[in-house]
C-alpha cells in the first residue's frame, strides 16, 4: 500500500514539473509574441542599481532629419554603428547638463580597452540657441566621441519622446534657464534602437557597469 501510494506521488510530481515546463515555455512564447523578449529570446540582464532600467526587446525611433554639431543633416543612420549614450540637454544650462556631461566624460576616459568605445550624444533642448557652431564647442569641450543634435525642435521633441525623455520652456520667456528637460541618459544600440535608461543619481561604476553588460547581451556589429 506505501509503495503504491509512493508511485502516485511520484507520477503526481513529475506532472507538475512537466506541467510547470510547458507553462513557462507558452509564457516565454508569449512574451516574445508580445514583444517583451529580444531578438535572442534573452531577458535584459540585471544590473545591480535601482535607477537603470533595461528593456526585454528595442524600442524603435521613429525616422528623423536633424542637424549636427558640425551643420551635417543626419537621419536615423547617425544613431547606427556603434552603442550611443544620449542625454537630452541645452548649452547654457547652468547645472544638470554639465554636471551629467562632466559625469560621461569621466565614464569615457574610465570604459576599460575589453569594450567598444560609444559615442556620447547630447540632443539639445533649445534648439534656438544651440546652433550648430555653439553645439559643437560645447560637447567637444568634453571629449573628442561626444557629438550633438539640433534643429527643428518638434523633430527634436519626437527624438526625445521615443527615448523616454522630454523638454519644453516657459511661454513667453528668453531666459534659457527656463527650460526644463528630463535628465535621464538613455542607451541606443548599434542598430539605431532605444534599449534603457539611466536615471539620476548618475555615478561613472553604474554607467560602465550597465553598458559591460548591454554589450554581454546585445554584441555591438563590431565586436
Amino acid at each position: 500500500m506505501s509503495q503504491s501510494r509512493n508511485i502516485v506521488i511520484t507520477v503526481a510530481l513529475l506532472v507538475l514539473i512537466a506541467l510547470s515546463v510547458m507553462s513557462f515555455a507558452m509564457y516565454q512564447q508569449w512574451r516574445a509574441s508580445h514583444g517583451e523578449l529580444g531578438n535572442n529570446g534573452a531577458a535584459a540582464p540585471e544590473v545591480d542599481a535601482d535607477n537603470v532600467y533595461l528593456y526585454d526587446s528595442p524600442r524603435d525611433i521613429r525616422p528623423f532629419s536633424l542637424i549636427n554639431e558640425q551643420g551635417e543633416e543626419v537621419d536615423n543612420r547617425f544613431l547606427q554603428g556603434q552603442w550611443t549614450i544620449a542625454f537630452v540637454g541645452f548649452t547654457s544650462c547652468p547645472d544638470i547638463c554639465p554636471t551629467t556631461m562632466a559625469t560621461l566624460s569621466r565614464t569615457a576616459e574610465r570604459l576599460p580597452d575589453r569594450v567598444t568605445e560609444p559615442r556620447f550624444l547630447m540632443i539639445s533642448a533649445d534648439p534656438e540657441t544651440d546652433t550648430p557652431d555653439v553645439l559643437n564647442r560645447y560637447v567637444t569641450f568634453f571629449g573628442d566621441d561626444f557629438r550633438g543634435l539640433t534643429g527643428d525642435r518638434e523633430t527634436l521633441k519626437a527624438l526625445a519622446k521615443d527615448l523616454n525623455a522630454t523638454f519644453s520652456r516657459t511661454p513667453g520667456s528668453d531666459n534659457a534657464g527656463q527650460v526644463q528637460h528630463s535628465s535621464h541618459i538613455a542607451l541606443i544600440s548599434p542598430g539605431g534602437d532605444f534599449v534603457g535608461m539611466i536615471r539620476p543619481p548618475l555615478d561613472v561604476d553604474t554607467i560602465i557597469r550597465t553598458y559591460e553588460k548591454l554589450q554581454q547581451w546585445r554584441p555591438s556589429a563590431s565586436s
